[in-house]
């Protein structure tokens, strides 16, 4: 029985676009529809619409998302964008949440592949991932997500996160802050380099001390927040201020700081980064650096599906601003 894999090799174009000739796909060019029917016609192909929803989802493509932590907002509303966009271009989503192992990782980049999905969008790939390459050298196109590779070249959209780091810390030294503590992601994740890289420009530029033992990396997890701000705490180095690499680490932050009997702004001010759901709740109202979390999704799922249906060569890397957003967590440091 012809495949619609049978047609793309015959007329040498991709699946999905198949898929969206077959289906009179706006999206697909009068004379490619025609080739592709053309062809389907003399081979005899027989459609089968529900052979094909079942394996494929809504639509008649389907796109892979990998990520660290369903759990954590910032993924969750990074999902909806990319679900959101795929859906509206006719395309499902198969997600994976590797819960920060490389070994699952691993296992959802072979099934994907094995699915032959149209492309795969990662949001979880370290600096050095051991299994990028093998993944960017295969026939699926990937889009890395709020992260880049230091080795290859791939597709990739982000947030300026050196930016992001000195908007932070800029705020804090204005409002007259100077002994800043630093709780960062993962220290294999480019987002939490990046971050970091800002925070010592700004104090390097202020000529203010970095004191190595309130600069960490963690996990991007509540628990590692309220950790590392109660060990800052039991050290006798004083500080007035810590940035958090995300709000879930700056809710942590907070609630280890309350248990100890400070107060935030008044002894500690906290920034975070990402502004979640949460970060604007009245009981929170943190401050923190906004990036355009749901739109990165949306766009990484609409490169992603032009690049596999045009079958296009050239490289997207793309880097979206941030912004601070100034609430209740932080005000200037008590006199003296």
């Amino acid at each position: 029985m012809t495949t619609i894999e049978d047609i793309a090799e015959e007329a040498d174009v991709s699946p999905s676009t198949v898929s969206r000739a077959l289906n009179n796909s706006s999206l697909i060019g009068e004379e490619t529809r025609r080739k592709v029917k053309r062809i389907a016609r003399e081979m005899n192909y027989k459609k089968n619409d529900l052979a094909s929803g079942l394996v494929k989802g809504v639509g008649v493509g389907a796109l892979g998302l990998i990520i660290p932590n369903i759990s954590n907002p910032y993924y969750a509303e990074l999902t909806r964008g990319v679900q959101d966009r795929a859906n509206e271009l006719g395309y499902g989503v198969f997600l994976g949440d590797t819960e920060a192992s490389l070994e699952k990782e691993r296992r959802f980049e072979t099934l994907l592949r094995r699915k032959k999905v149209d492309g795969i969008i990662l949001a979880s790939a370290t600096v050095n991932d051991p299994y990028l390459k093998e993944l960017n050298n295969s026939s699926v196109p990937i889009m890395l997500i709020s992260r880049i590779s230091r080795e290859l070249e791939t597709n990739f959209i982000k947030v300026d996160d050196i930016k992001g780091g000195r908007l932070a810390v800029e705020h804090l030294v204005e409002l007259g802050h100077e002994k800043i503590g630093f709780i960062g992601g993962p220290d294999d994740f480019s987002s939490a380099q990046d971050r970091r890289v800002g925070f010592e420009k700004v104090m390097k530029e202020h000529g203010l001390p970095i004191n190595r033992s309130i600069v960490s990396h963690a996990q991007y997890t509540q628990e590692a927040g309220h950790n590392m701000a109660s060990a800052y705490i039991s050290k006798q180095d004083k500080f007035t201020a810590i940035f958090c690499a995300n709000d879930i680490i700056a809710l942590g932050a907070i609630e280890a700081l309350e248990r100890d009997g400070l107060v935030v702004p008044e002894d500690v001010s906290i920034v975070g980064y990402d502004n979640i759901s949460y970060a604007s709740l009245p009981r929170i109202m943190l401050t923190t650096v906004s990036q355009p979390i749901y739109t990165m999704g949306y766009d990484a799922a609409e490169s992603l599906i032009d690049i596999s249906e045009n079958e296009k060569e050239q490289s997207i890397q793309r880097e979206l601003t941030p912004k601070l957003v100034v609430r209740n967590t932080t005000r200037k440091p008590k006199s003296g």
